[in-house]
């Protein structure tokens, strides 16, 4: 069997590694990697003999720990990097936990027996006829995952929530609270159903949120990010996928051929503003009270640093796995907040359903008025460059009630409702030359840009059950159909899958991960 295979240690945070040029199968290296682990004391064994590695000293009973056939471990030093190719069986001592190809699987303290370890890996197509490799278990987004029939007692364990310092929460206890347990729609005063465009845009966040899970490299980012301990513990790819999910409800929804739009990636900050009044900072375990109230009064002091202006403002605590909003008013002499529950945000790997209460809610509040929206939109879309307009001096212009109603002919002023009429049947890069004629064109170009434009088309409905076409192979969880409208014309445009016969294009999304941008398939039914 000449299949790579890698039996990897971890220990603190340095990775040894024993190549072996064949029989890397479960069925023969990963047995042999958990019959090591599995014996008497091993994990003692074990912590002892690599950190003397690592200590510079060549522990005599190193040798124990290799298995036949497989490269000693000096061959390579040790790494803060895993080795990326083959099947990996990873004893990681940090974590107490038993990997494979990089995925958590079992608790080092806990390990199954032979026959179990191979019925906990692979799917429910296997049989003794099969081979081990072609029926290996996933998830319902198609990554490497212990099967639903692993016991609790074998899986790996998740780390319970850190410490929280009394002097974490003093904001939260210094400042008035006017409710804790919020609902959002009462926080922004909107209805408890969502409206069309917000139903939109709430599926839009759910196919993208989808597609991340579906992308193996992220898929092995967001398992790891259930073992950390707290939010400095995040790494820095990590903290670009966390921040990608929770501020894509807040850029301009206009998507296109990286040439024509261009969102621009967001650098690495304790807190990220994602509009002029909303903040963005990341946590982790905010299920539990302390970590959630410390992660609010993070937020809060943040923004109690805006001190130029009083008003209303939003915070959002964000685990990946949870969120929970913040809102903070301020005025001349008080300082007032309220917030949320943890809101459930990333689906379980496992869903039958994408929809989460915390996607819905960040949506949602992605979707409030933004006075700023036509100039971030100019910001990120590269034909409003070709204008030879001046920007700031643009947006300026016709401030005054008096510049109410744009110029046509002598006696012709048009009413709002007109000028919305005509702006849903303009591109994109129109829409910002109309906007910038007057305030009466401004709000009726912002009506139509605030709906999100996938390369010119507008999405103007989804239903609230996926197609049976989308229904397959959990293709639901990922993917979603959408009524679109482009120059008044209908058509439907199903994002997240493509076709035969039926013209596609690739959006860019503003995540990277190792160098790598996450690209989503859109199928236009023209």
């Amino acid at each position: 069997m000449g299949t790579n295979g890698h039996y990897v240690v971890r220990y603190r945070n340095m990775y040894f590694v024993s190549h072996h040029g064949s029989d890397g199968y479960p069925e023969w290296l990963g047995l042999k990697v958990l019959g090591l682990i599995r014996q008497p004391n091993a994990i003692a064994t074990f912590r002892q003999v690599f950190g003397e590695m690592l200590d510079g000293l060549k522990s005599p009973s190193h040798s124990l720990l290799l298995i036949e056939n497989g490269d000693d471990w000096d061959v390579e030093p040790p790494s803060p990097e895993r080795p990326g190719y083959g099947w990996k069986y990873e004893i990681d001592l940090d974590h107490n936990i038993f990997h494979i190809v990089d995925m958590p699987f079992f608790s080092l303290e806990c390990l199954p027996d032979d026959e179990a370890f191979i019925q906990y890996i692979t799917d429910d197509d296997f049989s003794e006829d099969s081979a081990v490799e072609d029926h290996i278990y996933q998830d319902h987004y198609g990554n490497t995952a212990c099967s639903l029939k692993c016991p609790p007692e074998y899986k790996y364990k998740k780390p319970a929530p850190p410490i929280v310092d009394n002097s974490d929460l003093a904001t939260y206890q210094s400042f008035m609270c006017t409710g804790s347990h919020v609902a959002l729609s009462d926080m922004i005063a909107v209805s408890d159903i969502p409206s069309e465009v917000e139903h939109v845009r709430v599926t839009l966040l759910e196919v993208m949120i989808g597609q991340a899970m579906y992308d193996s490299a992220v898929g092995k980012e967001l398992y790891a990010m259930e073992l950390s301990s707290d939010h400095n513990q995040i790494t820095d790819d990590q903290w670009s996928i966390a921040c990608f999910m929770a501020s894509f409800a807040f850029i301009p929804q206009m998507f296109e051929h990286y040439t024509h739009v261009v969102h621009p990636r967001l650098n690495r900050k304790e807190f990220t503003w994602v509009r002029e009044d909303t903040v963005v900072c990341m946590a982790t375990h905010l299920y539990d009270e302390r970590c959630l109230q410390a992660s609010v009064s993070r937020l809060i002091d943040e923004i109690s640093k805006r001190k130029d202006s009083h008003g209303c403002y939003f915070g959002i605590a964000f685990s990946v796995f949870h969120c929970a909003v913040v809102k903070v008013v301020k005025d001349a002499h008080t300082t007032t907040f309220s917030h949320t529950s943890a809101l459930q945000f990333l689906p379980s790997f496992h869903a039958h359903s994408p929809s989460t209460p915390g996607i819905t809610a960040l949506a949602r509040l992605g979707h409030r008025v933004d006075p700023a929206l036509l100039k971030r939109i100019m910001d990120i879309y590269h034909h409003s460059r070709h204008m030879y307009l001046d920007t700031e001096k643009s947006l300026a212009h016709r401030t005054d009630s008096s510049d109410d109603v744009p110029f046509v002919c002598p006696g012709s002023a048009l009413p709002l409702e007109l000028w919305r009429e005509i702006a849903c049947y303009l591109p994109p890069y129109a829409l910002i030359s109309l906007g910038l004629v007057s305030r009466l064109c401004r709000e009726a170009a912002l009506t139509v840009l605030c709906c999100p434009h996938l390369y010119d088309y507008r999405l103007v409905s989804a239903p609230r059950e996926r197609p049976e076409y989308l229904q397959r192979r959990h293709l639901s969880l990922r993917t979603a159909s959408f009524s679109a409208v482009r120059a008044g014309t209908p058509t439907i445009v199903d994002i997240g899958v493509q076709f035969r016969g039926i013209p596609s294009k690739r959006m860019i999304t503003p995540l990277e991960v190792n160098c790598s941008s996450l690209y989503v398939t859109l199928s236009i039914d023209s």
